[in-house]
């Protein structure tokens, strides 16, 4: 079982796909998860977050509260596989549903 992000409520591992960067780290993963609240289909990323050290998330928590942002952002990078296309459908497919019903 694994904590679902909406109300942190337990859910199935059976509704979660895994998507890894073509370089392989770990650091670089995707989980998804399937939701169908309400029969509203709902798909969450949860990604993974670059890990620092405790003192330096405070300094960037405080540069943060005082308005600063890096003129080039917080980002990182994920990039697909061409082995997962089914999955990448699969959300598609998933999502579409809503539109059909």
């Amino acid at each position: 079982m694994i904590w679902k992000p909406k109300n942190l409520i337990m859910y199935n591992t059976n509704d979660v796909d895994l998507l890894i960067c073509e370089c392989n780290s770990p650091e670089h993963s995707v989980l998804v998860f399937f939701d169908d609240d309400d029969n509203y289909p709902l798909v969450y990323f949860e990604v993974h977050l670059k890990k620092i050290s405790w003192y330096k998330r405070v300094l960037y928590g405080i540069k943060y509260i005082f308005g600063y942002q890096s003129k080039y952002g917080a980002f990182d990078t994920f990039i697909f596989k061409h082995t997962d296309t089914e999955k990448i459908e699969k959300i598609v497919r998933y999502l579409k549903k809503r539109s059909v019903t």
